[in-house]
């Protein structure tokens, strides 16, 4: 797994390689976009490189910043696009993990000019236009939180990062997507 502290948050990693009863290698790094995480000029691309490099992985999943599906998705594109030809080129496969918008009253939403509903209809969109030009399947957690009963149960304190239980519902998530694709190859 690729990502930030969203990906890192409440050590998901390892509830995912529970869940799946696997080993699951995490090289996260908080604040960070994904596009990092494919460029052997930076140290969290060549920890990706050196990881893939040794081999045995069969998926890489892969998040991006908080709001750039939303805020940039032309950049977002570009990432999921760079990171799936990476994975590719190590024989795994890409797997996507879009996250959702921040929640109702974050002070974050003010400064990226957007409501609540507004972020999340354009993460599921800009997660959706990455996926498709990539060719990759996507975790989409955007709509997933909108629809919940609850979405702010979802929330840790900030409004961004998920709680214990956001956390969890996310690696069920990837869990599913994983079990489904495993089964059909």
């Amino acid at each position: 797994m690729v990502g930030n502290s969203l990906t890192s948050a409440n050590n998901m990693p390892q509830t995912l390689a529970s869940i799946l009863d696997t080993e699951v290698v995490a090289i996260t790094r908080g604040g960070a976009r994904l596009a990092e995480f494919s460029n052997e000029k930076t140290r969290t691309g060549q920890r990706v490189r050196e990881a893939l490099s040794s081999g045995g992985f069969d998926l890489v999943i892969m998040q991006d910043m908080s709001h750039l599906a939303a805020t940039n998705p032309a950049a977002h594109v570009r990432s999921v696009a760079a990171m799936s030809k990476l994975a590719r080129s190590h024989d795994a496969s890409p797997l996507l993990y879009g996250t959702w918008g921040y929640q109702v009253g974050c002070p974050r939403l003010e400064k990226l000019g957007m409501t609540a509903e507004e972020m999340c209809e354009l993460m599921s969109v800009g997660g959706r236009q990455a996926a498709d030009a990539a060719c990759v399947p996507l975790v989409e957690m955007a709509s997933i939180a909108a629809q919940y009963e609850k979405p702010e149960d979802l929330y840790a304190a900030d409004g961004i990062h998920p709680s214990e239980a956001g956390s969890l519902l996310i690696a069920n998530r990837i869990a599913s997507l994983v079990e489904n694709l495993l089964a059909s190859r």
